[in-house]
């Protein structure tokens, strides 16, 4: 029979006391003699010693721990990064060329829970877990980065999440706008290799135009994306971020276990620090809530029933119509990028992804094909063959051309100019062809023409009668833009609070047969009494004028 060290104890006392030796004690209560020994000597201590007994064990001994010399380089992480994890300075000791750490994880982690004691845990909203390749979720965060080139640039974090195997994707941007949005989703999907058969979003305007009572307005063009990957969006509830958590939780992990505790030299070593992060770190970490089993562990199990990929990727490239200046040159956002000087003056589709930029010719010939710069640079870019003659723009034999597609009679025009102003003919045809960057062609052939029976061969004259006579003219795409900021804008000044509904109820039911004693019939046998019956249902002629426009 097992016996506890208390009954032990006590046993061994009461058999010495009976004068059994220690010998004959161990053989009876099967122990070695070394052991009645040592209970006899600690009994006789306690009942003897200058010490009181207590019930407290004994202090731990103090030893040397391979961490003495890490105690500086761990100590100033918990100062830099206070919420850093144990993990991320275990990794950061393994990575030490200095002094080589030898250690395990757990010796890393019982020893920060000694410098920083354990927050008290809070209970948190309920996680769904849903079934294998149901749900989704994604959502964007913000990031400033301090990189050691002693540059700062403000970036916006994609993050894709699956919220069974919960791996997880992030991609970085200059903008959260709504292609990159696409081609967040895109990488995501092949990172994935799936679909999930529903997505989470919160209330972003690339995806949630507005919502009318409890239904989402839900944006058309990101619709069509979701149909051609097969997936249903589905909108959270606003200022609900419980209701898309894992997500949430996923910029958790990647602030407190990748940004802690790492520096960037600039972005692209930023970026590959990442994408070493996800596959090599975060696809490898046991879920506690999986039974400890790993992200590329459950993903397995949950990649047979995503939703299959399309064979050819969605394109998330932006196109756009841009006129090509004077010196050959296209802007994008604050950059320009050249093309060859016959397609000066013209205005050519530009197909811009999240690192190259082509632009085509009128025909949709591909003309010119640039790596593309960050925003606000102010770069030029040129491409070899583009600008022979970076001093000058297009000769006359060129203009000739151009004017000769222009319309009927540029031609004559030119042939005009040349005849009135011989040596810088073709510097006052470059300059009238650079006004269809704000004028219609029909207006400035029109121009033309006017100049032309006055003998007015100079581009200020031609410059006049646009002014005059002509209303400069905008791209599309800038007409679409100025008209959704205006509606905005309007929307925004004029609000109508929302109306009680009972309020309609006092209203006249002129569906209802007329009885006798009806307000309804004696408004019909007596016509003035009709606006007499709705000053008192609503209260004033006021209100009855808000109830119409709520009604229209």
């Amino acid at each position: 029979m097992a016996r506890s060290p208390a009954e032990l104890e006590h046993d061994v006392v009461m058999l010495a006391q009976q004068g059994m030796r220690m010998r004959a004690i161990g053989r009876a209560l099967r122990v070695g003699r070394n052991r009645v020994r040592k209970i006899l000597r600690i009994h006789k201590t306690k009942r003897t010693g200058e010490t009181p007994p207590t019930a407290l064990p004994p202090p731990p001994t103090s030893r040397p721990s391979m961490l003495d010399e890490h105690e500086a380089f761990v100590g100033d992480l918990l100062v830099r990064f206070p919420d850093i994890t144990a993990q991320r300075i275990y990794e950061e000791l393994q990575g030490r060329e200095t002094i080589v750490f030898d250690g395990g994880y757990t010796i890393v982690k019982e020893y920060v829970r000694e410098l920083r004691p354990r927050p008290v845990v809070k209970v948190s909203t309920p996680v769904e877990e849903p079934d294998p390749g149901k749900i989704a979720e994604c959502d964007w965060a913000t990031i400033t980065i301090d990189f050691k080139n002693r540059t700062r640039r403000k970036l916006q974090v994609f993050g894709y999440t699956l919220a069974y195997s919960h791996r997880r994707f992030y991609r970085l941007y200059d903008n959260a706008d709504f292609y990159s949005l696409l081609d967040g989703h895109v990488e995501a999907f092949d990172h994935l290799e799936g679909v999930a058969e529903e997505c989470k979003y919160d209330g972003q305007k690339t995806v949630v135009l507005r919502w009318e009572g409890q239904q989402p307005i839900y944006n058309p063009r990101f619709v069509a994306f979701a149909t051609y990957y097969e997936f249903r969006p589905r909108a959270c509830r606003p200022f609900h971020p419980n209701d898309k958590p894992h997500v949430e939780l996923s910029f958790r992990a990647l602030r407190i276990s990748f940004f802690n505790g790492r520096d960037f030299h600039d972005i692209d070593d930023l970026k590959a620090q990442l994408a070493h992060w996800m596959t090599g770190i975060d696809d490898e970490r046991p879920q506690r809530r999986k039974q400890r089993r790993t992200p590329l562990d459950l993903h397995a199990e949950e990649q047979p029933h995503l939703v299959v990929r399309p064979r050819h990727a969605y394109d998330t490239a932006r196109v756009v119509y841009r006129v090509c200046d004077l010196e050959g040159f296209i802007a994008w956002e604050g950059n320009r990028y050249s093309l060859p000087v016959e397609n000066v003056t013209e205005i050519l589709p530009v197909r811009i992804t999240q690192t190259e930029i082509f632009v085509y010719a009128q025909n949709l010939k591909l003309v010119a094909r640039h790596e593309l710069h960050r925003r606000g640079s102010g770069d030029l870019v040129v491409a070899p063959g583009h600008r022979p003659k970076p001093d000058r723009g297009p000769g006359l034999d060129q203009l000739r051309v151009a004017y000769g597609e222009l319309g009927d009679g540029a031609e004559d025009f030119l042939v005009a100019l040349e005849r009135a102003q011989p040596r810088s003919a073709a510097y006052h045809a470059r300059q009238i062809l650079a006004f269809r960057e704000r004028y219609q062609t029909g207006d400035v052939l029109a121009a033309m023409d006017h100049a032309r029976q006055y003998g007015a061969f100079d581009y200020h004259a031609i410059e006049r009668i646009l002014v005059a006579r002509a209303a400069p003219r905008r791209l599309d795409e800038y007409v679409a833009e100025a008209t959704e900021k205006k509606l905005a804008e309007i929307v925004r000044q004029s609000h109508t609070a929302p109306r009680d509904l009972t309020a309609y109820d006092a209203l006249p039911n002129w569906s209802r047969p007329p009885n006798q004693g009806d307000p309804a019939c004696e408004s019909q046998r007596n016509p003035g009494a009709e606006s007499h019956l709705l000053a008192e249902t609503t209260g004033s002629s006021s209100d009855s004028e808000i109830i119409s426009n709520d009604s229209d």
